[in-house]
């Protein structure tokens, strides 16, 4: 029998956005999240100037990062939430409340 080459703890169901986030990565970016220090405080992907709204076809919509070019399939990696935290290539947007 063959062992499998991901630990238990990797493959107990937790989905790989999360993984990404606990690794101190933006799932979209792969770039190092935004920390958090008193100049700087901590960002999020629902404020930054390079998200782009993707509207479906059955009239859902989905935040994507703008950074990222279009697949073959016109995606942009994964769905972002307002509240995922920022990589470090955060821009604040025009007009977007300050983060407290």
């Amino acid at each position: 029998m063959t062992t499998p080459l991901i630990s238990a703890a990797a493959r107990s169901g937790r989905g790989s956005i999360r993984a990404y986030l606990d690794r101190g990565e933006h799932p979209a970016t792969k770039v190092p999240l935004l920390g958090a220090d008193l100049d700087n405080p901590p960002a999020v992907c629902g404020g930054c100037a390079n998200t782009v709204l993707k509207r479906l076809n059955d009239g859902r919509e989905r935040l994507k990062c703008g950074l990222l070019p279009r697949g073959t399939r016109g995606l942009r990696g994964p769905d972002l939430r307002d509240s995922m935290p920022a990589c470090e290539q955060y821009a604040a947007a025009p007009g977007a409340p300050p983060n407290a």
